[in-house]
């Protein structure tokens, strides 16, 4: 083998070898990128006792806003089922909220107990889910972003393949910054989903008016207390529908 044949085929190994080493780069490059934007949302955060969230609500036709204050509760028997609970007041002024607790068979997610009191009023009732149905029929409804949940609903799956999500971050009015997903669903609502916040909805918006139907104030991982006693879930007063004459 002449010297120019040699040279010519030690040029050509170095080449290659160059080619190979960036092909391999390239693709631990691409395959560390779809690993960190996929890795964002893996569903909703399981919380600890005492995690809490404010979400601002917006009432699209009087432009007034309210707060909804939700707390995980953990998880306790709740008639003899294993049950985990969350406690939401939800504020419309400074003199009126209502406080409401409920409990949701771990292994279901089917109501167990819901119990609720006004503000100030010492008196705490239990409602049934026919009547909570009635007071709020969206109890109920597709419109699940309205109440929290610890569990993540199939709608809101990572893996759900309808989801065309997207990715990106969003800033709480208290200054924290949070990594988000978010998809429009079946009903043109922009949804912004997280798994760094306790109950998963960061923020709905309807992409046909573009105006902003919830978004959420601020968070915390523990600490918070619920306004409701254990005893006073026990022992609330039953109410249900009047049954109406035939």
């Amino acid at each position: 083998m002449n010297k120019k044949t040699y040279k010519n085929l030690i040029t050509l190994s170095v080449g290659l070898a160059l080619i190979l080493i960036l092909i391999i780069v390239l693709l631990a490059r691409n395959k560390d990128d779809f690993s960190r934007e996929t890795g964002i949302y893996t569903g909703f955060l399981k919380p600890g006792q005492g995690a809490w969230s404010e979400t601002i609500f917006i009432d699209q036709d009087n432009n007034v806003e309210s707060l909804r204050k939700s707390i995980y509760l953990g998880e306790k028997i709740i008639d003899n089922i294993p049950a985990y609970g969350i406690e939401m007041e939800l504020i419309v002024s400074n003199d009126k909220s209502a406080i409401t607790q409920i409990w949701l068979d771990k292994k279901l997610n089917e109501t167990v107990k819901i119990a609720s009191k006004l503000k100030g009023k010492d008196e705490v009732v239990c409602i049934s889910n026919s009547l909570m149905e009635a007071l709020i029929p969206s109890f109920s409804s597709s419109f699940d972003f309205l109440f929290p949940t610890v569990k993540t609903p199939v709608k809101y799956g990572s893996g759900n393949i309808n989801n065309k999500y997207t990715y990106g971050t969003f800033m709480t009015e208290t200054g924290k910054t949070i990594q988000i997903a978010k998809f429009v669903d079946e009903n043109n609502l922009e949804i912004w989903v997280s798994s760094e916040v306790p109950f998963g909805i960061v923020k709905v918006a309807d992409t046909k008016s573009n105006k902003i139907i919830s978004y959420l104030r601020d968070f915390g991982l523990t600490g918070a207390k619920p306004k409701i006693s254990e005893t006073e879930m026990i022992n609330c007063k039953k109410i249900d529908l009047p049954t109406l004459p035939r």
